[in-house]
Formats: structure tokens, C-alpha cells, sequence
């Protein structure tokens, strides 16, 4: 299990790329277990502002997990908090195996990376994705789409993370295929992790989320559901 339970605080981030605003305002909240979506728009900001929570960009503004502040730009540091995020596209390591590319997600204390105690993380995964066990030894780029989704979501828990971030998970992928994903999500989110997706398709992410957040030009606001679903109606 994680050391962190899963709150996550974020108060006035913003994300610049030069003289590019990506991000000029985000504040939200979030409590242990919550699944919340971020919709809008592609170009927008949603992946700039998940990126940035993950240390990858340099962002303003405070970020804290259970109350402690995050820094900035330092992926490790966020990981260790208990905040992973499965990033648009997958990025697996093709030429590794599923199980290999399951273990990299105990690399989150190299102590434990090497122990015997790797393994029973992913064997918790394996609960979850049981489909992955006649997986474990094919190499991921063998994999369809979908398969490499799933292993991707497995890597992520295998860090038993407080928080997951998926950044577009269905990118690319058959209708068919998505519905699979948000099957797994529901998998997922009954395990108590908090959840943060973005997703353009506001009526998939709110058919598993529990409640949005909208991205639109670089600012964070809460959508009027009422007149969402309006403009949703055919």
C-alpha cells in the first residue's frame, strides 16, 4: 500500500513554455478515493497541467499530497509522494517484457526494486488485470493497442500509488477497445486509489467519474453539468 492516502491540493498552478500560458490558472482538490475527470478541449492545457503535477514540467503555484507541499520539476520526488502518472500514449519499453515492464513500476525505492517483495507487487496487479498473466514473458511491442493500455495502467499500480493521473488513455484506440479501458478504471478506482483523468470525450469520462473539472484556454473552472448535458443532447 501507499504511505500517503491520496489527497491531493492544488492551489494557482500555472505552467508557462517560454511566453507560452499553457496553464494560467488551476486550483482543485481532491479527497482520498476521489475519480475526477478533466475535460476540454484538445491544446487546452489538460496534459500541460498533469505533466507539470508529475514533475516533468516546470509549474507555479502549490501542489501538496496529504497536506505536504510537492516541488516542482522533480519526478521522483512526486512519485515517492504516492503520485504516478500514466502518460498519453503508453510508453512502454517495447523491447521489454510485460513482466518487466509491470516490475519497472516497483522502481520506486530501489531497495525494493531488488528485493523478492518486487514481485508481489505485480502479483497484486495481477488481481486486478488477470487477462496480463499469459502476458507476462511477450514483449510489449507484440501487443495490440489495448493490451499495451493495460499493461501500461498495471505498471502504474504496481508502484501502489495513493494518486494515478491517466492522460488520455483511450488515444488511438478502437470504440471497442476504450470501453475495455474505462472497464479497467472501474477496476482500479475499486481499489480506492484517487484517480485524476483527462479525457477529451466529456461523455465517456463522465459515464466512470465521480464529478469534471474543465480545462479551457489554460484555465480551470467547474462545467455547468446541467447545461453540459444539454449541449450533449442530439
Amino acid at each position: 500500500m501507499s504511505l500517503t492516502s491520496g489527497a491531493l491540493e492544488v492551489e494557482n498552478v500555472a505552467v508557462h513554455y517560454g511566453k507560452f500560458i499553457a496553464v494560467s490558472s488551476a486550483s482543485f482538490s481532491l479527497a482520498p478515493g476521489d475519480f475526477v475527470a478533466i475535460i476540454g478541449p484538445n491544446g487546452h492545457g489538460k496534459s500541460s497541467l498533469v505533466n507539470s503535477l508529475a514533475g516533468l514540467v516546470q509549474r507555479s503555484g502549490e501542489v501538496r499530497i496529504d497536506g505536504v507541499p510537492l516541488p516542482s520539476r522533480n519526478p521522483k520526488a512526486a512519485v515517492a509522494a504516492g503520485l504516478v502518472l500514466v502518460p498519453e500514449r503508453r510508453h512502454l519499453y517495447p523491447g521489454l517484457s510485460v513482466r518487466d515492464n509491470i516490475l519497472l513500476g516497483s522502481y520506486v525505492k530501489t531497495s525494493r526494486f531488488f528485493a523478492e517483495k518486487a514481485w508481489e507487487d505485480v502479483a497484486d496487479v495481477l488481481e486486478v488485470f488477470p487477462e496480463l498473466s499469459e502476458l507476462l514473458n511477450q514483449r510489449a511491442a507484440t501487443l495490440s493497442g489495448g493490451q499495451q493500455q493495460m499493461v501500461a495502467l498495471a505498471r502504474a499500480m504496481a508502484a501502489r500509488p495513493a494518486i494515478i493521473m491517466l492522460d488520455e488513455p483511450c488515444l488511438g484506440l478502437a470504440e471497442a477497445v476504450s470501453k475495455r479501458v474505462y472497464e479497467w478504471l472501474v477496476m482500479m478506482a475499486a481499489t480506492k486509489v484517487t484517480i485524476l483523468l483527462v479525457e477529451e470525450n466529456p461523455v465517456h469520462a463522465l459515464e466512470v467519474a465521480d464529478r469534471a473539472l474543465e480545462m479551457f484556454k489554460g484555465v480551470m473552472s467547474v462545467p455547468d453539468m446541467a447545461t453540459f448535458a444539454k449541449e450533449q443532447q442530439p
